[in-house]
């Protein structure tokens, strides 16, 4: 394949150079972070190394996958062509123009760091919003409101690091993590049921309208509350209910999925599982507020390296099969890639509660096994990015 054909497979459509970068990007990042841990590197994001963890993994790994899947995705939903060639090389440029920025941030003005790193969604913004006025697909317009909040906690993350309030930067982390689990519980009830009876040919139960909508109603709340920093003027007993009873109806609502008929087949079964850490996540968190042991770091990384690392490593896997002309069937690699990534939940969530003492073991072990399920991803599915649709 020649370089050319190769340049114009990967400018062809917005998940093959996104799910690209961001699975190297993650393997980068947390091999960095480990370093820093273990104190080999120190590097001073405006003076706070620990926020450059939480912001890139958010800011640059779940970014970049969620715009890929998403620009990939509004094709099929209007039927037009969505970004490609020079408008989707300028997407690709503003991303990696963003990590620099955030990396030699404290080189530079905050308000050129902010400038820098919230063009990229908000470009995105503008293209996914584009397409879909235009076919007034009403029913998806919320994914262009959730890239215009995930803009708005940006600024607001930035202007608390740089003003010294780290408290409004790490609750504006919070916040992303609650409204991207929101975004995933909503696309993973619309795909999981039907890409489970598609594959299963077991016709999916009939959905429970009141249960979706309390569920979702539930999360919905959460998520404002967290936007606007309202926690901390809020009872945590009160927080601990509403997450509760979000986690429960959640919890019942994917129950009704015949998630027990996927044993068979890895890329239904990982879906399955991620999506369950997303009501462990928020009956952790629950736990947190209602006064038990448990730190909200260790219950929000549930949500982070659990739901959002484990569905999109499936989701990709997927994505990637099916728009590029090849059978939907997950491989061996990738099968173990599925398990590591849940496994490196299990050990940064589970290890920490049974032995806190030994945390800096878990972080490192939960870092080794993401970094060898991701890396499993891009042997197996680098090529298949780069190169045209096998069916051309």
């Amino acid at each position: 394949m020649t370089n050319n054909a190769s340049a114009s497979a990967v400018l062809d459509l917005a998940f093959r150079p996104f799910f690209l970068l961001g699975a190297v990007f993650s393997v980068i990042a947390l091999l960095l972070w480990g370093a820093n841990l273990h104190g080999w590197l120190t590097h001073a994001y405006h003076g706070y190394t620990p926020l450059w963890h939480g912001h890139e993994m958010l800011f640059g790994f779940v970014a970049a996958i969620l715009v890929g899947f998403l620009l990939t995705a509004v094709q099929n939903w209007t039927g037009l062509r969505s970004a490609h060639g020079k408008a989707l090389l300028l997407l690709i440029l503003l991303w990696l123009a963003g990590r620099l920025a955030v990396w030699f941030a404290g080189f530079m003005p905050w308000w050129l760091v902010i400038i820098i790193d919230g063009s990229f969604l908000l470009y995105a913004a503008g293209l996914l919003a584009s397409l879909l006025l235009k076919k007034q697909q009403k029913r998806n317009y919320f994914a262009v409101l959730a890239l215009l909040l995930l803009t708005a906690d940006n600024v607001v993350f930035h202007l608390g690091v740089a003003s010294g309030n780290l408290q409004t930067a790490t609750h504006a982390l919070h916040s992303v993590i609650l409204l991207i689990t929101l975004l995933m519980t909503v696309i993973g009830g619309r795909v999981i049921p039907m890409f489970t009876g598609n594959t299963t040919q077991i016709p999916p139960r009939t959905r429970i309208q009141w249960l979706d909508k309390a569920g979702l109603g539930f999360l919905w709340v959460i998520v404002v509350i967290f936007l606007f920093q309202l926690q901390i003027y809020l009872p945590d007993k009160l927080l601990a209910v509403i997450f509760s009873f979000s986690a429960v109806l959640i919890a019942g609502r994917c129950a009704l999925w015949r998630a027990m008929s996927t044993r068979r087949h890895p890329l239904l079964w990982s879906l399955h599982l991620s999506y369950w850490f997303i009501p462990l996540g928020l009956g952790l968190i629950a736990c947190h507020y209602a006064g038990m042991a448990l730190s909200l770091s260790t219950a929000l990384h549930a949500l982070t390296v659990g739901a959002m690392g484990g569905l999109i490593l499936s989701m990709i896997s997927r994505v990637s099969l099916g728009h590029t002309g090849r059978p939907i069937v997950a491989t061996p690699l990738i099968k173990l890639a599925f398990l590591l990534v849940l496994a490196a939940a299990l050990s940064r969530v589970g290890l920490i509660l049974i032995i806190p003492a030994f945390s800096l073991w878990a972080w490192w072990l939960s870092i080794g096994l993401w970094v060898m399920a991701y890396t499993l991803f891009l042997y197996r599915y680098s090529a298949i990015l780069l190169s045209p649709r096998a069916d051309r």
